[in-house]
């Protein structure tokens, strides 16, 4: 029995064809549309490369994206390759725009830090220099903050970076000349009225020597007029120098000056202190020990933190004395009414009335050989003006001119007076004065102004006590 064969009717073979012709022509298309897509898009990032590069973009932040790009099979791939059917390329395009962004983002961030860097330097250079800087160069910078945020692309920001680098260069310089002129015009000031550059010189050696004689730290002024005196010779710029000169001599001029005021401290202390060892307060002789320790002090300080600490002692110590007289003005045992009390070793007399003292002042007495004599004695010839003539002839080494005095109070035969004595200067009184060449004939010195309040005060008979 014969096989029984199928046979395809021939109008339905041509429609499967036909089918299959169809199908394959809309994959085509659907291809080619993700290629020309994918092209175009590639095409416009290579613009927006071009561009970044042009406007300042490294160069090495786009070639890596442009290589990227170029070893991608989408680029190389034609509309009828299969690779199309199932890929359409976009997802390498979005990651190349994404890091186009931060290569842009990048470009910009690191120019706008340099231009930031250049409004930095001159913010700062007006903090230096800002009075010295021209009007003009200030009134420019003035405009860099709204330059900076309107600036768009990184070359822009970096030309302003450079332009303003430059600006804040020239006028540094601008500024730092101005303010040399300046100094220098200061310098000549403070120069001339020295006497100019000779008389300060000469003012700095002369504080030099009276530092070294008061044994105080000269500092830098010895090697500063050292350098000042060889650049003149060498023919060399000493503005510097004499600058540094100029601060350095007022320094110690200030020094020598609080080192005076100390030194004039020490004799009106002493002075209260003998007083108090002359009505023997409680603690005279306590006073007299600090005293002493105050002196060596004072002989030892060489710069101002010691001097002031031994001034910031006197005071207090000035003040404790002060204190102790005050708490025992009075129950003196000097007897009744107004009694004078004299102590030749203290070289130091009290006032009292009532057996409170009144008030204390240093004398000064006899000199050798005609030593003020101890005991009681009284007041009983007082006289204003007096000249007193010297008993002994021009021969003798006691001999003194006529000397005219304003206050004198006679209170023992023979011609021994209390007295103002207008040529002994105030300094001598006190201690050890007695030995000086001021010292009198047998009399008491007392210093003009306290004398005018002595006599005064004293009337004749008054008792004066006098003892060593």
């Amino acid at each position: 029995m014969a096989r029984e064969m199928r046979v395809v009717p021939v109008a339905a073979s041509a429609g499967l064809v036909l089918a299959l012709v169809a199908g394959g022509a809309s994959i085509t298309a659907v291809a080619a549309g993700r290629q020309s897509s994918f092209s175009g898009r590639a095409a416009a990032l290579e613009r927006v490369w071009t561009r970044d590069v042009a406007v300042g973009v490294p160069v090495s932040s786009i070639t890596p994206l442009r290589r990227q790009l170029q070893r991608s099979q989408d680029l190389s791939a034609s509309w009828w390759s299969p690779h199309w059917w199932g890929d359409t390329g976009q997802a390498l395009l979005d990651q190349l725009q994404k890091q186009t962004n931060t290569a842009w983002s990048s470009a910009m961030s690191v120019a706008r830090a340099k231009a930031q860097v250049a409004v930095a330097g001159w913010t700062q250079l007006s903090t230096q220099l800002g009075s010295f800087i021209p009007a003009s160069a200030s009134a420019e910078a003035a405009t860099w903050p709204a330059r900076l945020m309107s600036a768009t692309t990184p070359d822009e920001l970096i030309r302003l970076a450079q332009l303003w680098g430059t600006e804040t260069g020239t006028a540094r310089s601008q500024a730092q000349t101005a303010q040399r002129n300046a100094q220098k015009a200061q310098l000549n000031a403070q120069v001339a009225g020295y006497g100019g550059v000779a008389g300060l010189l000469r003012a700095a050696q002369g504080a030099v020597s009276t530092a070294r004689g008061d044994n105080l730290d000269a500092g830098q002024v010895p090697s500063l007029i050292a350098s000042a005196q060889s650049q003149f010779q060498s023919g060399g710029d000493a503005t510097t120098t004499l600058k540094q000169l100029v601060a350095a001599y007022q320094g110690l001029r200030s020094l020598i000056s609080l080192n005076d005021n100390v030194a004039s401290l020490q004799q009106p202390l002493l002075w209260t202190i003998d007083q108090a060892a002359a009505e023997s307060t409680p603690n005279a002789g306590g006073f007299q020990a600090q005293y002493s320790s105050l002196q060596n002090a004072f002989r030892n300080a060489s710069e101002a933190p010691q001097l002031t600490t031994v001034q910031q002692q006197m005071n207090a110590l000035t003040a404790t004395v002060n204190q102790e007289l005050a708490a025992n003005q009075c129950g003196h045992g000097v007897g009744g009414g107004k009694v004078i009390t004299l102590n030749l070793t203290l070289q130091e007399a009290v006032f009292y009335q009532d057996g409170c003292a009144v008030r204390g002042t240093p004398i000064t007495t006899g000199r050798a050989l005609l030593r003020t004599p101890t005991g009681r004695f009284h007041i009983f010839y007082k006289t204003s003006p007096f000249r007193f003539v010297s008993p002994w002839p021009p021969s003798s080494p006691f001999y003194y001119y006529p000397s005219w005095t304003s206050w004198v109070m006679e209170f023992a035969s023979g011609g021994y007076f209390i007295h103002d004595a207008p040529w002994e200067p105030s300094g001598e009184y006190g201690p050890g004065s007695e030995n000086s060449s001021g010292a009198s004939h047998g009399c008491v010195h007392i210093q003009t102004p306290t004398m005018q309040w002595v006599y005064q005060w004293t009337p004749i008979g008054t008792p004066v006590i006098i003892t060593n």
